[in-house]
């Protein structure tokens, strides 16, 4: 299993106006061996920024890959730039270990 996320930050009062446009998957859902989308949100208040967190499950690397050259990423990722976004970094994390309930 890999997890990747998207860590991006966001001015003030819009992380939940941006976190909508993962509300749908844009194609992401029908790549072979994607698992799951979760998007977190951070609003301290005071803070210079929000935080959203788009973390993606993949059954493997090459599933991940799949998504990156697919047309539908593309797509999804060719809307231009948002002025509410101050920035974002990428993390890929291969999972160890889990506990279920």
């Amino acid at each position: 299993m890999l997890v990747v996320t998207n860590s991006i930050k966001v001015k003030p009062g819009h992380g939940k106006e941006i976190a909508q446009r993962f509300a749908e998957a844009k194609g992401v859902q029908e790549i072979e061996g994607f698992v799951r989308m979760e998007v977190w949100h951070e609003a301290k208040e005071g803070a210079e920024a929000e935080e959203l967190k788009v973390s993606t499950v993949w059954e493997d690397e090459e599933a991940f890959k799949r998504w990156t050259s697919s047309e539908s990423f593309r797509q999804s990722h060719g809307q231009g730039r948002n002025e509410n976004i101050l920035g974002a970094s990428l993390n890929k994390y291969e999972l160890l270990i889990s506990h279920s309930k």
